[in-house]
């Protein structure tokens, strides 16, 4: 009798797409963790759309500073925000690294401690920039004036900041291994964003068109100026609108966002895979991932292109009120009727955002908002002031662009990242730069003699700049499109001939807990618990490397 060794049976490969399939109630699991993803910066929405909207003319005509006073204000708290952001970024992702693999939701949970401190620092400072005037109180002293805004600038600045970065990088460990999960997390955020802004907007159209009766006080001789331009008389309308702006935000972002997110990763966690991509793998080091993401060509090229995506959307929304009030001479109400138009038309493109991104691919839908915004542009620098009303299809114009824009921006972040880790840091060095290339062009801007009116330098401002601020950043898309993505810690760990923590070399081998996958052939290596999480994480592993940005 021989004997025979017996056949190890194979086990028939799950469908792929079976595992795709999601039942209906875990649909509508996800659809609540997205939503309450997009009540987290919605304070954060509502002080920016009043920040870079009316900062800038409320520090002239309103607390009466001068323009270099203004503009260093704007710079200040662009600086501060700057360098919170990658510190901020650091720690979120050392406090994130701490997190149980073995508990669903759990890195998502060790981000928000981050995320509720910068939100309690918001609520506190911003009103103070509104709340008390500080005309009244300081008189003609210019520097203790400025000193007031500037305590408070700052406060609020380190605040806006943690908390933008600790919600971003909550993208990546909502949507492990999910492209369409990201896209669809970044629409949501964005159109909160733009509902927030169409509320302030509403909420300043409402202030600044009953206002008049009260700045005249009576007086028959108000001139027509101070009847249709802000004047000091109308801080008393910036200190409601501050009031309804924190009240608002703490509502949403404060109650709802933090205790919904902490309920829904703890009873729904499972849904959002496992918290440790096995792209990061035992990968925990800070310090590590920071210097991979340091060494990647293409992490340069994409904050490039995010700096001047934010840059270009900044700097229109800051001047365009100085255009509509000293340009083409409109009322004061116009500094709320213009956004709310582009804005209400952001908002109505967010509904067919999603499907333009997925139809035409991030590149060539960021191509697509390009060319929208450099036709917005050169229609505001061409708008005659006597047929102002053509401002208003103008902003539409730009508000559909903007938000395919920034969605695809923002998506094209999301893509670099992948499951890799280090994601505040990214989001953070890319804040970074975008905080301060804005300052750093406003202060420049405030500062500038160009020998002109003030009609045609906002002309300039509005439309020469962000055209030739569009066409730099498509260069970077381009560039882009030419540089590879990083692929793992493991493969940085290679190129510096170091081991993977299993002890084998690592070159186009990505090492998990329970097995090793080729990253060529995408087969197991050796022998590992076959079930349905392998299939999982090989099948998230073949779209990272499958799909290009």
């Amino acid at each position: 009798m021989t004997d025979e060794t017996p056949v190890k049976e194979e086990k028939p490969l799950i469908d792929v797409n079976k595992i795709e399939e999601v039942n209906n109630e875990d649909k509508k699991k996800l659809r609540l963790i997205q939503v309450l993803y997009g009540t987290g910066h919605i304070l954060n929405d509502l002080c920016a759309a009043s920040w870079f909207s009316y900062m800038l003319v409320f520090f002239e005509r309103v607390a009466l500073l001068s323009g270099a006073a203004s503009g260093a204000l704007v710079l200040l708290g662009q600086v501060v925000d700057a360098l919170t952001t990658p510190l901020v970024g650091i720690g979120c992702d050392m406090s994130a690294a701490s997190a149980d693999p073995a508990i669903p939701g759990d890195a998502v949970r060790k981000r928000l401690p981050w995320h509720l401190f910068g939100s309690i620092l918001v609520a506190l400072s911003y009103p103070g920039l509104f709340i008390q005037d500080s005309q009244y109180t300081y008189g003609s002293s210019n520097i203790a004036v400025f000193m007031w805004y500037a305590v408070f600038v700052t406060f609020f600045q380190i605040g806006w900041a943690t908390v933008q970065i600790s919600h971003l990088a909550l993208i990546p460990d909502l949507s492990v291994g999910k492209a369409s999960r990201k896209t669809s997390l970044n629409a949501t955020r964005y159109a909160a964003t733009v509902l927030s802004t169409v509320a302030v907007y509403t909420v300043a159209w409402a202030l600044l068109g009953t206002a008049g009766d009260d700045s005249n006080s009576g007086d028959n001789s108000t001139s027509s100026d101070e009847t249709n331009n802000l004047t000091r008389a109308n801080h008393v309308q910036f200190k409601i609108l501050a009031t309804f702006i924190t009240v608002t935000g703490i509502v949403f972002t404060l109650l709802i966002f933090q205790n919904g997110m902490r309920y829904v990763t703890k009873k729904y966690g499972h849904l959002l895979a496992d918290p440790q991509s096995p792209m990061a793998g035992n990968t925990a080091k800070t310090k590590d991932t920071t210097a991979m993401w340091l060494h990647c060509r293409k992490f340069y090229y994409v904050g490039m292109m995010y700096m001047c995506t934010r840059l270009l959307v900044n700097m229109t929304q800051t001047y365009l009120a100085l255009y509509l009030l000293d340009t083409l001479e409109m009322e004061k109400t116009s500094i709320a009727t213009t956004p709310l138009v582009l804005y209400a038309a952001s908002l109505t493109g967010t509904a067919v955002i999603g499907k333009i991104v997925k139809k035409l691919g991030h590149n060539k839908s960021y191509a697509v908002a390009i060319a929208g915004c450099l036709a917005a542009a050169a229609a505001m620098y061409s708008i005659p002031k006597d047929q102002s009303w053509l401002i208003y299809p103008t902003a539409a114009g730009f508000g559909l662009s903007s938000s395919l824009l920034m969605v695809s921006c923002l998506t094209i972040v999301a893509k670099l990242i992948g499951d890799l880790p280090g994601s505040a840091f990214v989001y953070g060095a890319f804040s970074f730069s975008d905080k301060m290339s804005s300052g750093i062009v406003i202060m420049i801007i405030q500062t500038v003699d160009l020998g002109v009116s003030d009609e045609q330098f906002y002309r300039l401002v509005v439309g020469v700049m962000p055209a030739f601020v569009a066409v730099l950043a498509l260069l970077f898309v381009f560039l882009c499109n030419r540089t590879s993505n990083p692929t793992s810690w493991e493969d940085y760990s290679n190129n510096k001939n170091l081991q993977s923590p299993s002890g084998t070399p690592t070159e186009n081998v990505i090492n998990i807990s329970y097995g090793t996958i080729n990253a060529d052939t995408l087969e197991r290596t050796d022998d590992g618990p076959q079930n349905i999480i392998d299939v999982v994480r090989s099948t998230q592993l073949t779209d990272h490397f499958a799909e290009p940005l």
